[in-house]
């Protein structure tokens, strides 16, 4: 008795703490679509550069870096420890006589609409990826990702068209 009363509270305050951050995170972003959801436990810098489509679902620890621009397309999923990074810092600094922390390279990440990216793949700065591809988990994604593929491995690369065995 004592312990499904316990499970309901900590459900309710669970879906009430989620209310909460959607409703933070709409104020924040660039822009937020309707049904979107944001685990509590997700981090966005810069997050007025990010825009979520409609019925885009971020899960938990996902990092986005926004600096260089981070769109989401609708009905997009974002699994567990994804990070997508639109900043980086320019790798020839020391050859022009600059520290690395003195650089930055943003460029604007693109997520198609109906993307599915798998937990812990890292997509980097000036990336795009089509509608309804999907990222494998543990993923680099170094470069654009037609739509319609499957890609993985580190740096991603195709592994089939979808809609294909």
């Amino acid at each position: 008795m004592i312990r499904s009363a316990a499970t309901w509270i900590v459900g309710r305050i669970g879906k009430t703490g989620d209310a909460v951050t959607n409703f933070i995170w709409s104020l924040k972003l660039a822009g937020m679509g309707r049904g979107s959801k944001i685990s509590s436990r997700c981090v966005i810098y810069r997050a007025s550069r990010v825009s979520l489509g409609e019925h885009v679902s971020l899960n938990d620890f996902v990092h986005i870096w926004g600096a260089g621009g981070v769109q989401i397309g609708d009905h997009s999923l974002v699994a567990a420890h994804v990070t997508l990074t639109s900043q980086s810092h320019d790798a020839a600094a020391l050859a022009k006589g600059k520290l690395y922390r003195e650089t930055t390279d943003d460029a604007p990440i693109v997520v198609g609409r109906n993307v599915w990216i798998c937990s812990n793949a890292t997509v980097l700065p000036g990336v795009t990826i089509g509608d309804g591809s999907i990222v494998a988990a543990g993923a680099v994604v170094t470069k654009d990702v037609p739509p319609g593929v499957l890609v993985a491995g580190v740096p991603a690369r195709l592994v089939r068209k979808l809609g294909t065995a």
